[in-house]
Formats: C-alpha cells, sequence, structure tokens
C-alpha cells in the first residue's frame, strides 16, 4: 500500500514539472535555431516563387513558448497580378506558438511604404503611418486557409480610411474562395465619405489557385491558370458589389 507521506509522493510532482519545463526549453531553443537558420537562408532571396524578403535586422524571441521574430526596415518585393510590386515596413513582427494549430499574427508600426502596378499599367505608390496594423494566418496542410488584415487609422495625401479590413477564407472542400473588404471612415482630399463601404466576393474554382496558397507558384502564374480553368468572381451575402479577383493577387500586407 502507499503511502502519502512517502518521499517519492513528495518530489514526484516537483520533478515532473521541472522535467517538463526542461522539455520545453530545449524544444524552443531547437525550433528557434531551425528559425534563425531559415532566416538567414531567406534575407535577400525568394521565399516563394517571384517574392523576394530582406530586412536589415531581426531578432529571434518569444522564450520559451512563442516564436517572434522582429524585423527593421522588412522589404518584400515582386511580381503581382500585373506587374512589380513592393513593400517597406520600418518595424514589422510575427508570433506564433511553438505548439497547437500553425497560426501566425503578425503587426506592423512605422513608416509604411507600398508601390504597385494596376490593371492599367499604371504604377502607383502610397506612403502612410498607420495607428496599428496587425494581420494573422492560418495554415493546414493544404496550405493557407484564412487570412485576415486590419489597419486602423489609414492615411496619406489625398485618401483617409479610419478602418481598413481584408479577410479571405478558403472553404472547408477548398472549391471556393471567399474574399471581404470593409473600409470606415473614408475621406478623400480631406472631405468626409461617411458610412462603410462593405464588398464580398466568392471566386470559384479555387483549386487552380492552391499552388499558390501553399506557396508553390507565383502570382502570375497562379491567376492565369486560374482563368484558364474558368475561375471566376460572383457576389456573395447579397452584395451587388464584385471585387476583381486581381484583388486578391494584389498584395496588401
Amino acid at each position: 500500500m502507499f503511502k502519502y507521506s512517502s518521499r517519492f509522493w513528495l518530489y514526484a510532482p516537483t520533478g515532473l514539472f521541472l522535467l517538463l519545463a526542461a522539455a520545453a526549453m530545449i524544444h524552443w531553443w531547437i525550433v528557434a535555431g531551425a528559425l534563425e537558420k531559415k532566416l538567414a537562408a531567406l534575407k535577400g532571396k525568394e521565399a516563394v516563387p517571384g517574392i523576394t524578403l530582406n530586412w536589415d535586422a531581426v531578432e529571434v524571441g518569444g522564450f520559451p513558448f512563442r516564436l517572434e521574430g522582429n524585423f527593421t526596415n522588412l522589404r518584400v518585393q515582386g511580381a503581382a497580378a500585373h506587374g512589380p510590386f513592393s513593400w517597406t515596413s520600418e518595424k514589422f513582427a510575427f508570433h506564433a506558438l511553438t505548439y497547437g494549430r500553425r497560426q501566425v499574427v503578425y503587426e506592423a508600426a512605422g513608416r509604411q511604404e507600398l508601390s504597385w502596378t494596376a490593371a492599367s499599367g499604371n504604377a502607383h505608390n502610397v506612403s502612410f503611418l498607420p495607428g496599428s496594423m496587425r494581420g494573422s494566418s492560418i495554415v493546414d496542410g493544404k496550405g493557407l486557409a484564412r487570412f485576415d488584415l486590419d489597419i486602423m487609422n489609414v492615411g496619406e495625401k489625398s485618401v483617409a480610411i479610419g478602418r481598413l479590413q481584408f479577410h479571405m477564407r478558403r472553404d472547408p472542400d477548398g472549391s471556393d474562395l471567399d474574399l471581404m473588404v470593409r473600409a470606415d471612415g473614408l475621406a478623400a482630399l480631406g472631405v468626409k465619405i461617411g458610412g462603410a463601404l462593405q464588398l464580398y466576393t466568392t471566386l470559384s474554382r479555387a483549386g487552380a489557385l492552391m499552388p499558390l496558397l501553399r506557396g508553390d507558384n507565383s502570382w502570375p502564374q497562379a491567376i492565369q491558370n486560374w482563368r484558364a480553368q474558368g475561375g471566376a468572381a460572383k457576389p456573395s451575402q447579397g452584395k451587388a458589389a464584385v471585387l476583381s479577383p486581381d484583388w486578391f493577387l494584389t498584395p496588401l500586407y
């Protein structure tokens, strides 16, 4: 018969806790070391087809249960649907747990510089200082399953937006992609437009975009394949406005 006064029952819980803590710390150092090596290999090179990453400095942290990367002057460049794009963030960070589902949370701060090519072929440049800029992504075995972006107080010389949101969700069966864009507190040339602009669309035949969501294909190639396979955009949730599929393939983050 076990006696609860036994030294075993006195020390076992403490020993088990220390063992689990040591295992968690060792696991973090292994994962963090692998992340540092991966970032070193990615710097100045293609992270996925057609997209190049670079930065001035990066620090890996989050010990003992999270992984965090804090970048200074992160630069993302590549080919979008209609031509080249670039995004520079003065400060950028990502946060992820070392266990559980594959979800990553992103934050950007400081000056944001964005340039892209429109469908008309014209180049556009935007520079703004957001009140806050956050995003998140969830990845499963098929690739990107959900992406969300929320920016507060977006403003530049001609246009200001109180809050800008973008949401993308892949349907469980992978046949469609649901997209939503919402802008609150719109103002143009200093004049408040008022109300909120909210647009929903669904991209059919999303299977052609799966290589893009897995990071195996470039944006131009993905949209070309999607159109060739009969992909189409249609309004959803009863909204009359339809977003162009190129919106999804235009860098927002």
